[in-house]
Order: C-alpha cells, then sequence, then structure tokens
C-alpha cells in the first residue's frame, strides 16, 4: 500500500522468488508448494542441460540459467520467458489479492518483466 501510494510498483513472490523460475520450465498451476523443495524441482530442470542453481549458498542467477530461463521450451517451442508470464497471470487472477501473503503460489514478478521487455 505505501508502494502503491508512492507511485511504485510491487513483485513478489509466494513462498519464493524461486516460483517464478519454476514457471519458466513447469505449468504449475497454482496452489500450495513447499519452498523448501523449490531448489529441488529447479536444479531438476536444470539437470538435463547440466547446470546447478545453488539454492543453499549463493542463488546467484549464472548466465546459463538466464540463457535457459530466456530459451525455447521444447516441448512447447515457445519462449521460456513468455511462458512464465502466460502461467504467472493464470495463477494470480485464482486470488482475491486482499491477503497477498497467503497467495500461494502465486507471483507478481511477471508484471515487472512486462514492463522491462517494453523497452527492449
Amino acid at each position: 500500500m505505501l508502494a502503491k501510494k508512492n507511485g511504485f510498483g510491487v513483485a513478489y513472490s509466494n513462498q519464493a522468488f524461486e516460483y517464478w523460475i519454476i514457471l519458466h520450465f513447469n505449468d504449475h498451476q497454482g496452489g500450495p508448494m513447499d519452498r523448501r523443495q523449490y531448489g529441488y524441482k529447479i536444479n531438476e530442470y536444470l539437470a538435463q542441460y547440466s547446470v546447478y542453481y545453488d539454492f543453499t549458498g549463493s542463488k546467484l542467477i549464472t548466465d546459463e540459467i538466464f540463457e535457459l530461463l530466456d530459451g525455447i521450451d521444447e516441448q512447447t517451442r515457445k519462449n521460456r520467458k513468455r511462458l512464465a508470464i502466460i502461467r504467472a497471470k493464470r495463477n494470480y487472477k485464482l486470488f482475491d489479492h486482499m491477503n497477498p501473503s497467503a497467495e500461494e503460489s502465486s507471483t507478481t514478478v511477471y508484471k515487472l518483466v512486462e514492463e522491462l521487455l517494453r523497452y527492449l
């Protein structure tokens, strides 16, 4: 509310930012997903590319991970970033947004990414 009052938007992911990454590889339909499993899930998706996400340490999104997030999904032949946006929007619509901390699993990072894409 304070951000909006001052002309800022807020991008969040519930339970954690890694949920946004998961949506690049998995069409998660919303609902509970334990945040302690996020890193393991991400590494399951990255394993076929011989890439590892250090979810217990730096949590750094390496160049290799970033390229995969912006790459093409082999099954749909669509850009993963665009798929994540579509999936996040769909899941976001499942909630009334009265209490974002209870909106598991959801993210508004797609709003930030869409805004950034306007400048490319």
